[in-house]
């Protein structure tokens, strides 16, 4: 199989690193189309980490187009002012806090900051991912990178979970939405900081699901295949690998754009979801059906 190109597990392996970081900056006329007060979330509070860029950023701004009041966070200060900036100017309510998800305090306050500016957290989404390093062998992978990728990827989420779960108790429910990956739910060979650290997500969301359903919180996650970001294209580099090889992986044949994952996620935080709990929904362009 491996001598095939492009061979399945070289493409998908590829795209399964080019998930939830960093992708290509969105236009602002993506953060148009309601009026302040009007759409889908009017109203909401939402919390995004990662969202300096990628799905992260693409679902900021089309939550703020839905009338959402976006609070959101990111380790690149100049890009997350960009993007509140963005939102702003097209008529959305978004602020911009610099957090590293890897730090428990900068977590906790976050959380604190969201709810002292808009007084409640109605949906939270723990976004904030890193690839693999360097793709090697299971033997040839260092202890400091499988903690860095898992501190980010899945510790991230722990500690999102763990500052938004309390308000959301005091105020009586609310919404979680993990990115998870294609990488949750089977093994790609080379990436094991990254796969391991995606299984933790899905795992994680399933016990907060079950622990917390009857407080009126409804968690789940949402698992991409290859999504168009400089991520992707890093991978496909180090893997000497076209987008169109990548693509003839997946059923769908092509690269889905950071927007499609976001309408994934506000699907997931809207009420039409109300009896989906404890998901990793595939969103991978059905790679994962077969």
């Amino acid at each position: 199989m491996e001598h095939h190109v492009p061979s399945r597990r070289r493409v998908l392996t590829a795209g399964a690193l080019g998930l939830t970081a960093t992708a290509m900056p969105m236009p602002a006329a993506s953060a148009a189309g309601s009026a302040p007060g009007s759409g889908r979330f009017a109203g909401k509070v939402v919390l995004i980490t990662g969202a300096t860029s990628g799905i992260g950023e693409a679902t900021a701004r089309a939550m703020a187009s839905e009338g959402a009041r976006v609070f959101f966070c990111g380790r690149r200060e100049q890009l997350g002012r960009r993007v509140a900036a963005d939102i702003r100017a097209a008529d959305g309510d978004a602020v911009f806090q610099r957090a590293d998800v890897r730090r428990e305090d900068e977590v906790r306050n976050l959380v604190r900051a969201c709810v002292r500016r808009y007084g409640r957290l109605d949906i939270a989404v723990n976004n904030a991912g890193v690839e693999s390093p360097r793709a090697a062998r299971l033997h040839e992978q260092s202890l400091e990178d499988m903690e860095s990728v898992w501190r980010t990827n899945a510790g991230g989420v722990f500690l999102g979970m763990k500052y938004e779960i309390p308000q959301m108790l005091t105020q009586g429910g609310g919404v979680i939405v993990n990115t998870a990956s294609i990488s949750a739910e089977v093994g790609f060979a080379t990436i094991a900081p990254y796969n391991a650290s995606k299984h933790a997500v899905a795992s994680l969301t399933k016990v907060a699901a079950l622990e917390y359903a009857a407080d009126g919180i409804r968690v789940n996650a949402f698992a991409p295949g290859a999504v168009d970001t400089p991520m992707l294209r890093r991978a496909a580099e180090a893997f000497g690998m076209t987008y169109e090889e990548i693509a003839q992986g997946y059923p769908i044949k092509r690269i889905v754009r950071a927007e499609e994952m976001a309408a994934v996620v506000m699907w997931l935080s809207s009420q039409e979801s109300g009896a989906v709990i404890g998901s990793d929904l595939d969103a991978s362009g059905g790679y994962l059906t077969g």
